[in-house]
Order: structure tokens, then sequence, then C-alpha cells
């Protein structure tokens, strides 16, 4: 029987909490041993984009050979804003891989051809949504105005798209703007309504709320947020960039701050159907039910591959110039501000 080996990753929270949940519930259900302890056995082992090093991942394999690495790719740091030394680390990783799973096309495009960080090929399997907790049905919160438009982040990386939200609830005060998670630099605009943190719990109450879900993050692979949104019933508008068009598909719209008015009155207008069908993709394509089992079938499909010998380590690392010279000014800087408190 196949045991699989999910550790604990250096960073908690977001997308890659939910998926980790997820994957625990269904492989409970399906009665597939797991275990989040690298020392225990097991037969796969599933490293997220970097929050496994290399040097834990390497000694991880050469203590199980006949074990496999599964590396689950985001994206690109890079292209999504985050300091690039996290390009090179799953660079690293994935030289180890067995089998690379992307969670989207646009972030196997982003990982191999956009920037050059990943260098196999594997299938693309997109991320899970629990269709049970996220759902139209259930309790509901009350929440101001006649029109509200829901924005979930749990990052203050600019890309996330906030001063583009905040410019959008500037020019449009006769709507209402629910912000959950994490958000800096607030204007005082009446319509604008924060909320905070809200838990797995409270979330899919808040979502089913609202009326339409606003995107408006660049370039992230798979976004969890808009799964969640669609599986609550909400038609999504977005920023088109990124996967996000991939997994809204015909249950939402692309906008620019001079077209969002009329896409909003379109989504308001349609609404019912177009929740519907967002609910009726998400469950179809994006529940764990759907997901898990490519992941079983791509492992099933994949056969171990020799550790590469030391020696080509250096040849078989070749990253993208871009990256190498953010890594450069990463530690530069890391390295000048060592100095600066050294010499206080």
């Amino acid at each position: 029987m196949l045991r699989a080996c999910l550790p604990k990753p250096e960073a908690v929270g977001g997308g890659t909490a939910s998926f980790y949940q997820n994957l625990r519930t269904f492989l409970a259900s399906a009665g597939i041993p797991f275990t989040d302890r690298l020392e225990d056995a097991w037969d796969v082992l599933f490293v997220n984009s970097w929050g496994l090093s290399f040097r834990t991942a390497l000694h991880a394999k050469r203590s199980h050979p006949s074990a496999k690495l599964l590396h689950r790719v985001d994206g690109s740091a890079l292209d999504y804003g985050r300091e690039a030394i996290a390009d090179l680390r799953q660079a690293r990783v994935n030289l180890l891989a067995d089998l690379t799973v992307f969670q989207s096309q646009y972030g196997r495009h982003a990982t191999t051809r956009k920037y050059r960080v990943i260098r196999q090929d594997g299938p693309v399997i997109h991320n899970p949504v629990d269709v049970e907790r996220f759902r139209p049905e259930g309790e509901r919160v009350p929440l101001p105005g006649k029109v509200r438009v829901c924005a979930v982040t749990h990052s203050t990386n600019p890309r996330k798209g906030a001063a583009a939200l905040y410019a959008l609830a500037a020019a449009h005060s006769a709507v209402q703007f629910i912000l959950v998670g994490r958000y800096e630099g607030l204007p005082a605009l009446g319509n604008l309504h924060f909320l905070g943190y809200a838990d797995r719990d409270a979330l899919p109450r808040l979502l089913r709320s609202c009326d339409v879900f606003l995107m408006l993050a660049e370039n992230e692979a798979c976004p969890n947020v808009v799964l969640e949104a669609m599986a609550s019933g909400l038609p999504v508008l977005y920023r088109d960039s990124g996967g996000t068009p991939e997994l809204v598909g015909d249950c939402g719209r692309a906008v620019e701050p001079e077209t969002f008015a009329d896409a909003l009155a379109w989504a308001l207008e349609a609404g019912k159907a177009l929740g519907e069908a967002a609910r009726r993709r998400a469950v179809e394509r994006f529940s764990p039910a759907v997901v898990f089992p490519r992941y079983l079938e791509a492992l099933e499909r994949c056969r171990r591959r020799p550790l590469p010998r030391r020696l080509d380590w250096p040849g078989l690392l070749r990253v993208d110039p871009a990256i190498l010279l953010s890594v450069a000014g990463w530690g530069a800087a890391r390295a000048a501000a060592r100095l600066w408190v050294s010499a206080r």
C-alpha cells in the first residue's frame, strides 16, 4: 500500500495550508497512510515549491532508496514578487524530483519558459477546493449595502492588487467592498469594509454573503481563493493575469478599471446563472475527489530517477540569469544589513 510523507512546510498559511488540509482529508478517506515525519517509512514524499530544503530532500531520498519525490510547483517567486532566492531553492529541489506537478498551465509557463526555474516537465493538476465546506447553502453574515464585492488575500505583496482595489473603491462609491485577510494602507473610504482574517469556518459564511468575488492579483499560478469563491457560488471578476483565467472559464469576466462597472452590472444581472455555473465548475473540475486521484495516477506512471552525481549539479542547475542577479542583490543587501547592525 502507498504510504505518503507530507512534511510540515517552513512557511504555513494561505494556499499551501489549504492544499495539505485537503490532501490529508483525502488520504484518510481513501485509507492511505501518511506521516509528517521524514524518518518514518514512506513511498512518496510531497515537496511543495521551496518549502523543503535541498539538503533535507536529498537526505530523505537517500534514506528511502525505493521511494519517489513529488515536487508540487506553484510558480516563479521572482514572477510573483517574492525574493528570487526561493526560485533558486526550488530549482535545486527539482533536481531530485521523480515527478513534477504544475498547479496550472500558467505556472508551467512561468517556471519553464518565462523564467527558467524548473528543468523537468510534468502534468498540470490544478489545486483542489473543499466543495463541502465552501458551498452556496449555509449560514450567512449581515453585510452593509446592496451590492457587495468580496476580495481576499493573506499577503501584503504589492502584486496582490490592493492599490488597484482601493482605486476601484474610490471610483465606485455605491459598491461595498468586503476585504478579508491582510491589507495595508487602507484609505478612509466609507465603502471599504476590512474584516481581518477569517478562518476556514468564517470564510465560507463571508463568501456566500457577497454577490461577486474580485481578484486583482498578478501572476498567481493557481489562487485558491478563486476556487473557494466559485465553490461558494460567486461569479468572479478578475485581472487577466496568471492562472486565474484557466480556473474561472465562463464563470466570470476579466476587468480593467474602465470596464469594471459594465462587468459588475453583467455579473449581477446574470448572478444566479453564473453562480450555479461557478459551483458546477468547482465540483466537476476542482473537488478533491477529482484532483487527488490524478496525483495518484501520475505517481503510478512515474519511475524513480537516479540521484544526480555531485559533479553534475552545477551543469544541471542552469537557472534564469535574472534570478541569479536578483539573488546576488538580495545577498549583498543582507550582508550590508549585517555589517550595519554589527557597526552600531
